[in-house]
């Protein structure tokens, strides 16, 4: 499967990633990196050190939105840590490449269609962007994978909300209104898949992928001194598995609004029944989800 990866490094996007880069089935074209869980800067720098740590610096980076579609960008550093990453990964030398992320996912996606899936598991800014630049972008792309909503549970950020969405519910809208295939992974999927803080078996790794994956559980369980933080749900790295196991996955068509204003905003609306281009995740086989992420993340 060919595939760019839309991101805001971010502890469970770094996960995510090192799940994507082991996968034999996965070849990546490009990462694409979106401001969200922290600054532009810091999104795009992780990035760039995750790959040059995993030995895969031919995937080049483009660095894209640093503004949504309306209003500012959130951060998330009070969960994801200094400059976004619980984890400082060494100093790299590759640089983003020229050009921006939204040209490059409508270039790519234009250049072979039908082929190029698109993980998007930051706030969908890049993806709206590069849907309203090019009207055949959404009959170009294979599918959309998107880690966001609250399915059919309570939100993250707010009582209705969860954070990608929330972060840019604008863009949300667009990429939902556009009839782009889509498959949306929420908290109610991610919450089933989560590692419990004293499950040490996640906690230690042999491969290079293995051992930064421990790392980074680690250091986001350390960022809570008062243990508040029982359980780290796999929000991104489950956007990668329901891509390479739908089996794994039941999901039901339905058209999708979210909320912009008010004290919902953020909170998506799913109509069934009329269904429509979005496959919303309502089940996931927990256990084995689990081993599948496990087992990429060792490589």
């Amino acid at each position: 499967m060919k595939c760019i990866i839309d991101t805001d490094p971010g502890a469970d996007d770094v996960l995510a990633l090192i799940m994507a880069l082991n996968s034999p089935e996965l070849e990546i074209l490009g990462l694409t990196t979106v401001e969200g869980n922290a600054l532009l800067e810091h999104t795009t720098a992780n990035a760039l050190r995750l790959l040059d740590y995993m030995g895969r610096t031919e995937i080049p980076v483009y660095a894209g939105s640093s503004t949504p579609l309306e209003g500012d960008f959130h951060h998330a550093y009070e969960v994801h840590g200094e400059e976004g990453l619980t984890v400082r990964l060494p100093d790299t030398d590759v640089r983003p490449a020229d050009g921006n992320a939204v040209d490059f996912i409508v270039e790519t996606a234009l250049a072979m269609p039908g082929e190029l899936a698109l993980f998007a598991v930051g706030p969908l800014t890049n993806v709206a962007r590069a849907l309203n630049k090019e009207g055949r972008l959404k009959d170009a792309l294979q599918r959309v994978y998107i880690m966001g909503g609250q399915g059919d549970g309570s939100g993250n950020v707010t009582p209705y909300a969860e954070f990608n969405i929330w972060d840019d519910p604008y863009a949300a809208n667009v990429v939902f209104g556009s009839g782009v295939p889509v498959t949306l992974l929420g908290l109610n999927i991610s919450r089933q898949t989560s590692v419990a803080r004293d499950d040490e078996s996640w906690m230690s790794g042999e491969t290079p992928g293995e051992r930064l994956a421990a790392q980074v559980l680690e250091k986001w369980f350390d960022l809570d001194e008062e243990e508040h933080r029982a359980r780290f749900s796999l929000h991104d790295p489950v956007t990668v598995m329901a891509a390479l196991r739908p089996d794994l996955i039941e999901t039901r068509a339905a058209t999708l609004r979210v909320e912009t204003e008010g004290e919902r905003v953020g909170e998506v609306r799913a109509d069934y029944e009329s269904g429509g281009s979005v496959d919303l995740a309502v089940g996931v086989e927990s256990a084995e989800a689990l081993a599948v992420m496990r087992g990429l993340l060792r490589g």
